[in-house]
């Protein structure tokens, strides 16, 4: 975090260059900093979260959907055996 504030520290000085115009970083706008930094964090992490159970739930869905296709595929053969004989 201490780097952090450093690059505050320099974005300020820049900042002073461009507009004439001084910022300073007090404690408490580094600790309400920290707190909206956490606060977009744990939106971030709760987003990635979301995904990744609709990511679970779709590849479950899709593992169901593959043992359905084993499923119909023995019950083809079957049919196919009957076929074959109904042929003959």
């Amino acid at each position: 975090m201490g780097k952090v504030h450093d690059l505050v520290t320099e974005v300020c000085d820049i900042y002073f260059q461009r507009m004439r115009r001084y910022v300073y970083v007090t404690p408490k706008s580094y600790l309400s900093f920290i707190d909206q930094y956490k606060l977009v964090y744990k939106a971030k992490y709760d987003g990635l979260n979301n995904e990744e159970a609709n990511i679970r739930k779709g590849l479950d869905k899709l593992k169901q959907a593959a043992e359905g296709v084993e499923l119909l595929k023995l019950d083809l053969k079957k049919e196919e055996v009957k076929l074959k004989e109904a042929s003959d």
